[in-house]
């Protein structure tokens, strides 16, 4: 017989839910479209993400489909990987996509923070792939730098990301003198490319003002809220985090490289979103993606009878936030 309320417990877990996720994430956007826009003061090397498309509805379209397809590649990186116990997960991208929904700032305008999650996932794909190989590491570790440099062109936080994806090679153990060459190389292709057919002219270059993390920002509509949820979904992340390393601790030994990559991405994410604070919405994508996952571990390994409540809560709790952020702005 089955337990009880072992079916709704399933459902969460499915890709029906997953699916009912998205939805709900097209409906919010369409709902909050218009009246919630980040203000994007960061810019890169040569350009602004800013500029990239000026239609609000074009912004919102763009935003919603980046965020479906990081919930999808997200499952599919745990299919391809395992990072979570069982392959068979959807409840942790189905939590991400739902935190993108029900803050407006994120899924309502295309901006640096969305553009840099979907980054991160798919440099994750080449990073992941390369553990412990002894040859053919290299173009791995090539391919992730160089996209990662390239997109220092549009805004200054992917310079802050490559010493993060050093150590994550590091961890997947392939940085050897020519994983070092091929970082060096990677961060200087995107340039040697740009500057040497002349796309970009040595004149336009502009070092990153990383002095503006401490100046002030323009306020906007509902930032106190858009801050409350930020924070607890911080306090959230790192409770989570924590109750999940002792398990997490018993897990294979690239399985646990693939997860001490994700919990140095939070420290990094909770102490970027404390430095740069007139910024924090560029990292909070990154933040609901290090919640969900972190959740999706706790789904896995936690009780039959504890999974129910504490996700019915969850979605209860996400869907208030979302009507508070409506009613405030």
């Amino acid at each position: 017989m089955a337990k009880k309320g072992s079916y709704i417990v399933d459902y969460f877990n499915n890709r029906g839910f997953f699916g009912l996720s998205i939805l709900l994430l097209v409906v919010f956007s369409v709902i909050a479209s218009g009246n919630f826009v980040v203000p994007q003061r960061g810019y890169g090397t040569f350009h602004n993400i800013a500029t990239w498309i000026s239609s609000s509805d074009t912004s919102c379209f763009v935003a919603v489909l980046c965020n479906i397809i990081t919930g999808v590649l997200l499952v599919t990186l745990n299919i391809m990987f395992r990072y979570i116990k069982t392959y068979n997960c959807f409840v942790f991208a189905a939590v991400f996509v739902l935190l993108q929904g029900i803050n407006p700032f994120l899924s309502t305008r295309f901006y640096s923070g969305t553009v840099m999650c979907l980054v991160v996932v798919m440099s994750l794909f080449f990073m992941f792939e390369q553990y412990g190989k002894r040859a053919g590491a290299t173009q791995g570790i090539f391919l992730v730098m160089a996209l990662l440099s390239f997109f220092t062109l549009y805004h200054y936080v992917f310079f802050l990301l490559m010493p993060l994806f050093v150590l994550g090679f590091a961890y997947m153990r392939v940085l050897d003198v020519r994983g070092a060459f091929a970082v060096l190389f990677g961060i200087a292709t995107p340039y040697w490319i740009a500057l040497g057919t002349g796309l970009e002219p040595l004149s336009g270059f502009q070092a990153p003002q990383l002095s503006q993390v401490w100046t002030t920002a323009p306020e906007f509509a509902a930032k106190g809220w858009a801050v409350t949820i930020a924070i607890a979904t911080v306090v959230l992340t790192v409770l989570l985090t924590v109750s999940n390393l002792k398990t997490m601790l018993n897990y294979s030994v690239h399985v646990r490289a693939y997860n001490n990559f994700f919990v140095a991405l939070s420290v990094f994410v909770v102490a970027m979103m404390g430095i740069d604070y007139n910024d924090f919405l560029i990292y909070m994508p990154l933040l609901n993606m290090c919640f969900a996952i972190q959740f999706g571990h706790w789904y896995v390994i936690s009780p039959h009878e504890t999974r129910q409540p504490v996700t019915m809560w969850l979605m209860v709790a996400m869907l208030a936030a979302f009507i508070i952020a409506m009613v405030i702005a």
